[in-house]
């Protein structure tokens, strides 16, 4: 299986400054807002000392998040509603009986620690580099006491393993149905890395499975007020080790999902987005204008996962 990261990248080393802020930015959306849109209560359990006197530090919040960081707020309205709308459909796959959920490159993801009650209708698989996972054991058994018995950290050097592999020897059933959330990700791979990444999804899934992502917008499909947003993510995140490498047009990307047996079931562009979540809203920036999500089902029994070369 070809390499799920960059080579350049910080995620190499088993470490990802994206995922680390990622969950600062969800820390911080349920400490100051009043009506979260998301409200992920444990993020602030997962991020590290420096990124909790940040979240619960007035003028240290201030200072980093809409100083240093403010140009990004579109950002972290993303960043916010893509978790949103990835366990909005999460959830509607549970109420029709999926009782599997695997999390690729999971991070400091806080479903299991959110969703207790879940435990005995959903085994959650975690995937991620082992450095990684090691950190968030111990996160997790601080904040919890116990790692929670319905979750299975998945580890997998993305660069060697493969995906349907790795999860066979977690005990995942590859004859039942399951929910994919693919986060936060895509834009830093190669598309050779992405198709086979979902292929061995496809090749790991069960007819009735579904899988949530978000991907990048080429530059033409993005307004003209939003280029110089697109413009400084970029340049962002290329500083922090982790340049964004890939984009896909809607129509590009149902062809791609189609030829490894995979549905259409919704697409969310930005505007889409807000009028979804943001109405009323006026304590919310709109959502940074090049990154769109989208939802797959029902795949077609066939494998498409090919070893690395």
């Amino acid at each position: 299986m070809p390499p799920l990261q960059p080579e350049t990248s910080t995620r190499k080393r088993g470490t990802s400054a994206t995922a680390t802020l990622a969950a600062g930015i969800r820390a911080h959306h349920w400490q100051w807002n009043k009506s979260p849109i998301f409200a992920d209560d444990c993020a602030i359990d997962m991020v590290s000392f420096f990124w909790r006197l940040i979240v619960k530090n007035k003028p240290l919040n201030w200072l980093v998040v809409h100083k240093l960081l403010g140009a990004f707020h579109p950002i972290h309205t993303e960043i916010i509603l893509r978790t949103r709308y990835a366990e909005d459909c999460l959830m509607e796959a549970i109420s029709k009986g999926v009782g599997q959920y695997v999390i690729l490159g999971a991070g400091l993801d806080t479903f299991s620690l959110r969703h207790k009650k879940l435990a005995a209708r959903v085994r959650i698989f975690e995937l991620d580099h082992p450095a990684t996972q090691a950190m968030k054991r111990e996160r997790v058994r601080r904040a919890n006491g116990d790692i929670p018995p319905n979750l299975a950290f998945v580890p997998i050097d993305f660069e060697t393993d493969r995906l349907n592999e790795a999860l066979s020897r977690a005990d995942f059933d590859s004859q039942d149905p399951a929910f994919f959330s693919w986060l936060g990700t895509t834009y830093y791979l190669t598309k050779d890395a992405i198709r086979e990444t979902l292929g061995c999804v496809a090749d790991a899934a069960a007819p009735g499975s579904r899988i949530v992502f978000d991907y990048k917008l080429p530059k033409h499909l993005i307004p003209e007020r939003g280029l110089p947003l697109a413009d400084n993510l970029d340049r962002f995140v290329a500083r922090l080790g982790e340049p964004m490498v890939s984009e896909f047009t809607p129509e590009e990307l149902n062809g791609e999902m189609a030829r490894i047996g995979f549905v259409e079931m919704e697409t969310l562009p930005p505007e889409a987005q807000a009028r979804r979540y943001l109405k009323n809203r006026p304590d919310v920036v709109d959502p940074a204008p090049n990154f769109s999500f989208a939802l797959f089902g029902d795949p077609i029994p066939e494998s498409k996962c090919e070893p690395s070369g």
